[in-house]
């Protein structure tokens, strides 16, 4: 038996991609409430739209008919857990007023590490994270705003 070529340590995300049930209100609601900046939208057989979240890392949305047998390597959607996007420090509390004066049921978590975060769904129920992150998982300190 031959010994594996070693795995190759990934050096960061580029992209996480949402199935969504309507894609206008999706897009609405990431762009319009959440803030995102809309970088990409894709027409034609492969419809998506793609948000800029910061750190270099793309939020895109596609509806049902994008996935599947239209998609690279036959992409379909399914159940996540959730997925964070950091906000600055100081602006977690406004951020959550914010959501809360829209109408939107949110949850506030403050973790033992210093972070706290804030929790939404999304049009299609996806559950969204905006966390004041102190530190990273591996306890060193992170930005606190935007450069």
């Amino acid at each position: 038996m031959t010994t594996p070529t070693p795995a190759i340590r990934p050096i960061g995300m580029h992209e996480f991609v949402l199935e969504v049930a309507d894609l206008d209100a999706a897009a609405s609601f990431y762009s319009d409430v959440i803030g995102l900046r809309e970088v990409a939208r894709w027409t034609g057989e492969r419809k998506a739209v793609w948000f800029d979240t910061g750190d270099t890392v793309a939020l895109g949305l596609w509806p049902r008919e994008t996935g599947g047998e239209h998609a690279i390597h036959n992409g379909r959607g399914g159940t996540h857990v959730h997925f964070a996007l950091r906000v600055p420090t100081d602006a977690l509390a406004t951020v959550e007023t914010r959501l809360m004066d829209l109408g939107f049921d949110t949850t506030h978590t403050d973790f033992d590490d210093g972070n706290t975060s804030v929790y939404v769904n999304d049009p299609d129920g996806n559950c969204v994270e905006l966390m004041a992150a102190l530190v990273d998982w591996e306890d060193k300190p992170l930005p606190t705003r935007m450069s």
